[in-house]
């Protein structure tokens, strides 16, 4: 039975629907869509560089310190929560701070300079790292393990769905349409019905309540120093930090390497995406299936190979030996699978009264490896004086190595899970107070 099919879903009046009727899929696809509305949030900045550039007046080379704001802030959000998330009913936990992060994104539309800009795509990543990890950790209360991978690679694919639809139009609608601010007002007006669904649909998620231990500040604080440098989670957290970290030194620069060193016409940079979009869509739920058949560690090898291949053709050489457009279409997509398989790995790691505060750890290292290598890039790139970036190649080198790094980190971490661990006593299964919507 789904976790939403808690008897506390059942409300009068037609508040939401009957949890009886929402299915586990259905669960997965509702998040998915939030999900969705997260990944549309934080890629966003990525092909509006040029636009940034042109109507701010921020040099093309710093466009990445907008990501870099937001991931920093999303860690620190994500790290501050944590602490509590698990503490409380996840769904009411989900819609504080989604409201969070829609009133912060229309707050960007309205910044007059990009330093404002900077400071509320950091307001807005506040609420972004706690709500990715409560996503998470509703989908593995929700679906069963052997069937994890091929859910987790829905919630990845939303980021897919946000190439698809959302990036094309965010270009679109920045180059024709009124400009750059309306996409951050139409990320806010996209959210409220995707909120008012998580209202209405989504039952309270409280069964991970029974198993935690009364609140005890000393006790709290030991049990999640362990959780933080258990090796099973520091093997987790460096999987998506390596991958975290490679994507953003290249994700935030690839509109401008386009269009500056190969020449692509701005308006043609939602071709890319759109590519890369309808990609993801068609392989990340081949991924998931595959991870739940094959495992890990033989998809991230496969997928080492295949960047390998895609970033020395994209950086490395003179003459790329597919179309611009397709190769880095490919490289997006190949950034998402790695993800999915990381993602879908690490859901095995913790325990059901540890899975918000893991999962917005996890979040944690993502943002911190993203705004690191948003903020890095800068240092390791430079602007010829025709406009062309310098020093891809470098950054390419970077990623490759990265790719290769997560094959030997899955064994390492499978090994670690192998091993057994001691159970919790009964002693230890007590409910504290909850906070309901």
């Amino acid at each position: 039975m789904s976790v939403n099919a808690d008897q506390d879903g059942h409300r009068e009046h037609g508040r939401w629907i009957s949890a009886a009727t929402l299915s586990d899929q259905a669960v997965v696809w509702l998040l998915s869509s939030i999900a969705f509305l997260n990944a549309l949030g934080s890629i966003i900045v990525f092909p509006l560089g040029p636009f940034f550039a042109q109507d701010l007046g921020t040099a093309a080379q710093d466009v990445g310190f907008a990501s870099a704001s937001y991931s920093l802030a999303a860690a620190a959000g994500g790290f501050g929560a944590s602490f509590v998330l698990d503490r409380f009913d996840r769904r009411a936990a989900l819609l504080v701070v989604m409201t969070g992060f829609l009133l912060a994104t229309a707050l960007s539309g309205f910044a007059p300079n990009f330093g404002t800009l900077v400071a509320t795509r950091a307001l807005a990543g506040l609420f972004v790292g706690p709500m990715t990890g409560l996503l998470l950790a509703i989908v593995t209360d929700t679906v069963p393990l052997n069937r994890r991978g091929a859910a987790v690679s829905k919630m990845i694919g939303a980021y897919g769905v946000a190439l698809v639809f959302g990036v094309p139009a965010g270009v679109a609608i920045a180059s024709t349409f009124g400009g750059w601010r309306f996409c951050f007002f139409g990320i806010a007006l996209v959210g409220a019905p995707l909120f008012i669904g998580a209202l209405r649909l989504l039952a309270p998620q409280r069964e991970h309540l029974a198993a935690l231990k009364p609140w005890r500040l000393k006790e709290r604080a030991r049990d999640f120093w362990i959780l933080l440098t258990s090796g099973p989670s520091l093997l987790s957290f460096l999987l998506i930090a390596s991958a975290s970290y490679a994507a953003l030194l290249i994700s935030p620069n690839l509109p401008t390497y386009l269009t500056h060193n190969l020449g692509l016409p701005r308006e043609k940079l939602q071709e890319v995406y759109f590519l890369g979009g309808v990609f993801t869509l068609v392989a990340l739920p081949l991924t998931g299936r595959l991870i739940d058949l094959a495992g890990a560690r033989l998809m991230a090898v496969g997928v080492a190979v295949i960047m390998t291949g895609l970033l020395a053709a994209a950086f490395l050489t003179h003459t790329p030996p597919i179309p611009n457009a397709l190769l880095f279409a490919l490289i997006v997509v190949f950034q998402l699978i790695r993800s999915t398989i990381n993602q879908a790995w690490v859901t095995r790691v913790p325990a059901i009264q540890e899975r918000a505060a893991f999962q917005t750890l996890i979040a944690v290292a993502t943002n911190l490896a993203q705004a690191a290598g948003a903020a890095t890039a800068p240092a390791l790139l430079a602007q010829s004086a025709d406009g062309r970036l310098e020093g891809m190649g470098l950054i390419a080198a970077i990623a490759i190595a990265s790719a290769w790094a997560a094959p030997l980190l899955l064994a390492a971490l499978d090994r670690l899970l192998a091993s057994p661990v001691p159970k919790p006593g009964p002693d230890d299964r007590l409910s504290p107070p909850v906070i309901d919507v």
